[in-house]
Parts: C-alpha cells; structure tokens; sequence
C-alpha cells in the first residue's frame, strides 16, 4: 500500500513539472511572436525614415 502511495506521488509531481515546463514554453513562444511582430514595424517605420531622408538628400542636390 505504502509503494502505491510513493508511486502515485512521483506520478503527480512528475505531471506538474510537466506542465510548468509546457507553460513556460507556451510562454516563451507567444512572447517571441509579439517581439516579432514589433521589430516589423520598427524595421518598417526605419525604412520609411530612411527613403523619406534619402529623398530630402536628392531633392538638395538636385537644387
């Protein structure tokens, strides 16, 4: 009876820290995908920065 109870508690314990590990994963991925999603658009507005600078150079040395 005392093995069935030792069992069932390693069987728990080792369930939980499963299911931490899944979580911090699912955790880590959605982070990831929102830090994704926000270096686009800092690239996108950069890039936007840089032709309108490009484009105010040109327009200068065309005068």
């Amino acid at each position: 009876m005392n093995e069935i109870m030792i069992s069932t508690v390693l069987c728990n314990i080792l369930i939980g820290c499963f299911c931490v590990v899944v979580l911090s994963w699912a955790v880590v991925a959605i982070q990831t995908v929102i830090n994704d999603f926000r270096r686009e658009k800092r690239e996108e507005k950069k890039a936007a920065q840089d032709d309108e600078y490009h484009q105010k150079r040109m327009s200068e040395l065309v005068r």
